[in-house]
């Protein structure tokens, strides 16, 4: 669960309480999950240098050490997404199927290509 503050009119994460589906796992799959998900990396993004350094705040403040690879790993992960909602709403699971309907496949995969297209600028920010 993510607390959201109201902040100069506009709701802020301010604190994570849980995550649906929270296991152990490598540090460099929830800093790319938490830059992908809460930067809403994607077409919505208007100014691709603020989202840039927001990421280095992001990549600085959890000290992650292996930098090369964040912007890989946000891509694998809309990869993985957009696939899983496809594969399991094919194999009858409901709520996957609203998924679907609702447009979300077709949103991580433009959110997968405005990463892919600014991976470069990305990258050079958290160097």
């Amino acid at each position: 669960m993510t607390v959201y503050q109201l902040c100069s009119g506009e709701l802020r994460p301010v604190a994570f309480i849980d995550w649906d589906l929270a296991a152990p796992g490598a540090r460099i799959h929830d800093i790319a999950h938490v830059c992908w998900q809460y930067l809403d990396l994607g077409p919505a993004v208007t100014d691709i240098e603020k989202a840039a350094r927001r990421m280095r705040l992001i990549v600085d403040s959890y000290e992650l050490s292996d930098r090369q690879r964040l912007v890989a790993t946000i891509l694998w992960w809309q990869d993985r997404c957009w696939r899983g909602i496809e594969t399991q709403a094919d194999a009858g699971d409901v709520a996957m199927t609203r998924l679907r309907v609702a447009g979300a496949v077709r949103q991580v995969q433009s959110a997968y290509q405005w990463v892919s297209d600014h991976q470069d600028v990305l990258e050079r920010s958290v160097q």
